[in-house]
């Protein structure tokens, strides 16, 4: 059955995913919520029955589909492979930098903490990183890498993003995420190249 679309829903939703990613799914609770959402107090749970699990859940959503979109979008507006992984950090740095490094990647947190205390948050989590795998490899195999490093690749790709967020917030500076793009390229490029054994 379709989930209705409101509002009040949508900005729940958007709050959640916003303090989910700087609080961590413990250290947010549904008052602020729905607090800085501004919906009415009794809407969370007529809209989001299974409290603030499904509103995680719900969030973990909207923030997957959000990468996956700016992965395609920075792909689409790219013309080799070295412009997209340059275009993606970009953008991951603006949103560091735009949120005094408080806001890294948009899931890490409530991974960490939903492992294995909530299966369905966990299998949330696990699918978001799926589907941004899938992503990747699509997009590097478009770009000219064989396909069956390309998934490898991906894995690396994605790791490498996540470990350099984690130190960008705990340092508050963009340069561990630029060292990992740089290096990123240079793997990338010497695999598109056949450089490196297989």
């Amino acid at each position: 059955m379709p989930k209705p679309k409101t509002d009040s829903r949508d900005r729940l939703i958007e709050t959640a995913a916003r303090l989910f990613q700087r609080q961590g799914y413990q250290g947010t609770g549904l008052s602020q919520i729905v607090e800085e959402s501004g919906a009415p107090r009794g809407s969370v749970y007529f809209l989001f029955p299974g409290g603030k699990e499904e509103l995680a859940i719900e969030a973990i959503e909207q923030s997957t589909l959000m990468v996956r979109k700016q992965i395609e979008l920075a792909a689409g507006n790219s013309h080799s492979v070295e412009e997209w992984i340059r275009s993606l950090a970009a953008h991951f740095i603006e949103d560091l930098e735009s949120s005094n490094y408080l806001q890294g990647c948009p899931i890490s947190t409530v991974t960490l903490e939903s492992v294995p205390d909530s299966p369905a948050l966990q299998k949330a989590c696990r699918l978001a990183y799926d589907l941004w795998i899938e992503d990747i490899t699509i997009v590097l195999i478009r770009f000219g890498i064989h396909k069956e490093d390309a998934g490898e690749l991906a894995v690396f790709l994605l790791s490498a993003v996540e470990g350099a967020l984690i130190l960008c917030r705990a340092q508050g500076s963009a340069k561990p995420l630029e060292i990992g793009t740089k290096l990123s390229i240079e793997l990338v490029k010497a695999k598109q190249h056949g450089i490196m054994e297989p």
